[in-house]
């Protein structure tokens, strides 16, 4: 997130659940390329500068989480909202299988996908999972 200026400091959270929400569907530069141009007034340039980076650098994490064997996670729900859904808040610390996300709300999804969501999540490595958080 470091090469964003062009877009106001308060506004990089919701850049980056729209970037993980891109990741989660495949890719989708145009459609992150628009959202990013309509919502922070950024040339088509610029945002779309932004999203091949940005969308690249999540997509090596996944894939170097799976590189690494790594299959689940922990999800952590932020605490930094006054409106918190209430099923992050009850996801929070629970294990859930990478590929498939948690099942909220009716929906399976991955911590920061929602919009506004500040969730992020523990990758579990195998070698040094402790049975903590199940199995």
């Amino acid at each position: 997130m470091g090469l964003i200026k062009s877009i106001a400091a308060e506004h990089l959270a919701d850049v980056q659940g729209a970037v993980m929400r891109s990741v989660q569907t495949g890719r989708d530069l145009g459609g992150l390329t628009q959202e990013l141009q309509e919502r922070y007034g950024v040339t088509r340039r610029r945002a779309a500068f932004i999203a091949q980076d940005q969308n690249s650098k999540a997509t090596v994490t996944r894939v170097r989480q799976q590189g690494f064997g790594i299959t689940e996670a922990i999800w952590l729900h932020s605490h930094g909202s006054k409106h918190p859904r209430k099923s992050h808040v009850e996801a929070d610390g629970k294990r859930y299988r990478i590929s498939e996300g948690m099942y909220l709300d009716d929906v399976w999804t991955w911590p920061g996908r929602e919009p506004n969501c500040r969730c992020v999540s523990r990758s579990i490595i195998p070698a040094l999972d402790d049975g903590r958080y199940g199995p």
